[in-house]
């Protein structure tokens, strides 16, 4: 986050670490997606194996840290951005299960370190297959990768909503993680109020009256809810969700 987190090592001094009331009087939309309690929407529900280890790649001032040190036994957090990592160590703590690393994969795979599960929520960048491939590396034998990524063809997107620096679409995805299980986090991976399979998507009309995204422009190019009214009942909620959730097995 660079800029954003050095801003937030300073106003987390200033406020003694009361991460609600900052976020009450800065109304910030970086601040919130780093701080608020709702990011760990995304994954809370998921069965973690107790007493595993986590490689979580991307600190992303600590988000999602606090929920993996709670469902497993030991996470390593791994970020070449020390100024998150140092926000994340604030946060959460140096505990000897909570290891904050500044580098790069490839540091561990030399040192030969496998885990039970490696999360890269938000994390991904290009080349995005050879940062896939070595995640997967990282992974023991039937452990599982979790990845969300922003879809570049999500509503929220031609309604006027910003792009992350890379965002990947549903059929690159599957391609890159085959026999992979998919989310639809809705209304997208940061602010996950609901989570759709292709088992339940939603029908007409279940989307017509929902909150919007925090990061809509204050004039929109669509009408939302109408736009998701068609789409659900064309059936092409999945080509159109704003962000995907990928659980994949290794050799599983």
């Amino acid at each position: 986050m660079g800029q954003t987190a050095k801003e937030l090592l300073e106003l987390l001094e200033q406020y003694g670490d009361d991460e609600k009331r900052l976020l009450w009087e800065h109304r910030n939309l970086e601040y919130f997606y780093a701080l608020s309690d709702i990011r760990e929407n995304l994954l809370e529900w998921f069965p973690f194996t107790p007493d595993c280890h986590l490689l979580q790649i991307g600190s992303d001032c600590g988000a999602l840290t606090g929920l993996f040190a709670r469902k497993c036994g030991n996470v390593t957090v791994l970020d070449r951005d020390e100024e998150d990592l140092k926000v994340n160590q604030r946060r959460h703590g140096t505990s000897e299960h909570i290891r904050y690393l500044a580098g790069s994969m490839e540091q561990l795979e030399n040192a030969g370190e496998r885990f039970g599960y490696v999360a890269m929520i938000g994390s991904i960048q290009e080349p995005f297959q050879e940062m896939v491939e070595k995640g997967k590396g990282l992974l023991k034998e039937n452990g599982i990768f979790l990845i969300a990524v922003d879809n570049p063809q999500g509503l929220k997107h031609w309604a006027g909503a910003p792009g992350e620096g890379c965002g990947v679409g549903r059929k690159r995805l599957e391609e890159a993680f085959p026999g992979g299980t998919i989310y639809y986090p809705f209304p997208d991976y940061k602010t996950a109020a609901e989570l759709y399979t292709d088992r339940r998507l939603p029908a007409k009309g279940d989307l017509t009256g929902t909150v919007i995204s925090y990061d809509y422009p204050e004039f929109l190019r669509t009408d939302v809810g109408a736009s998701w009214d068609s789409i659900c009942e064309e059936g092409r909620f999945p080509d159109f969700s704003n962000s995907y959730l990928m659980v994949w097995r290794k050799h599983g």
